[in-house]
C-alpha cells in the first residue's frame, strides 16, 4: 500500500492511493476484521455512508443496508436504492441488525441518546456498534447547539463538517468528551470499548483515531 500525506492533518489527509481512503476510514476496517471477521456475511446497516470504506463494505457484505436522512422522503422508503433513516426514530425492527456502522455522524446528532438507544434498539443480542467519532478524551463534552421549539439553538458559533448528501455540510453539534462511553451506557446499554490503533504499514497515523465498539448485552 502507498500513502501521501496532503496536509498535517493526517485523520482526514493521508489518502490510500489506491483506494483513496483515510486513516479514519481504514480504521474501521481494521476493527471489522480484527473483531468481526465474519463481517461479510453478517447483516449490516450504515448510516450516512460516503467514504471507501463505506464502498468495501457495500461491495462485500451481502446483507448491508445503507441509509441517508433525506429531507424530502419519508422514512423507511428509499431514495435511489438507499433507504431514508434518522437515526434518533428508525424505523427497522427491534433486533434487526449484527452491526451498526457509523463514520463521524455521532458529532452532528442533536438527540444522541435517542439515536444511542434507538441503535441499542435494532441491534441483535451480541451485536455491535462500529463507529468513529472526534473524540476530546482529555476534557469535557461540549455541546455546541441544541434543539429548540423555534429551530437551532446555537450555543457556540456554528460549525460544519463535510456532508456526503448536502454542500452545505453538516452542523457539528456536540464535542464527545471523556464522559462519552458513559453517556453511551446510560442510554442505551451498550458496554463500550475504545481503540487506538496505529499501524505504519496500513496508513492508520493520525491523532483522533479512536475506534468505539458498543456491544449490547446477550
Amino acid at each position: 500500500m502507498l500513502f501521501v500525506r496532503k496536509s498535517a492533518w493526517l485523520r482526514d489527509n493521508y489518502e490510500c492511493l489506491f483506494c483513496r481512503s483515510i486513516p479514519r476510514q481504514r480504521v474501521v476496517i481494521r476493527v471489522l476484521e480484527t473483531l468481526f471477521p465474519q463481517w461479510r456475511s453478517m447483516t449490516i446497516h450504515e448510516s450516512s455512508p460516503g467514504s471507501p470504506s463505506s464502498d468495501k463494505i457495500s461491495r462485500e457484505c451481502r446483507h448491508y443496508v445503507p441509509s441517508h436522512l433525506y429531507e424530502d422522503t419519508p422514512l423507511g422508503s428509499y431514495r435511489d436504492g438507499v433507504r431514508c433513516e434518522n437515526l434518533e426514530k428508525m424505523t427497522f425492527s427491534d433486533e434487526s441488525f449484527d452491526l451498526v456502522i457509523t463514520q463521524d455522524v455521532f458529532e452532528h446528532v442533536l438527540n444522541p441518546a435517542q439515536a444511542f438507544g434507538e441503535i441499542a434498539r435494532i441491534l441483535r443480542p451480541g451485536g455491535a456498534h462500529v463507529f468513529t467519532v472526534p473524540y476530546y478524551y482529555w476534557k469535557k463534552t461540549l455541546v455546541r447547539a441544541s434543539e429548540s421549539s423555534g429551530g437551532i439553538e446555537y450555543l457556540e458559533p456554528p460549525d460544519y463538517h463535510g456532508n456526503p448528501i448536502d454542500e452545505k455540510g453538516s452542523l457539528v453539534v456536540t464535542e464527545w468528551g471523556h464522559e462519552l462511553v458513559d453517556f453511551i451506557y446510560m442510554h442505551s446499554g451498550l458496554t463500550t470499548t475504545i481503540y487506538n490503533i496505529h499501524d505504519v504499514r496500513m496508513g492508520l497515523e493520525a491523532a483522533f483515531l479512536d475506534a468505539f465498539v458498543s456491544v449490547k448485552k446477550r
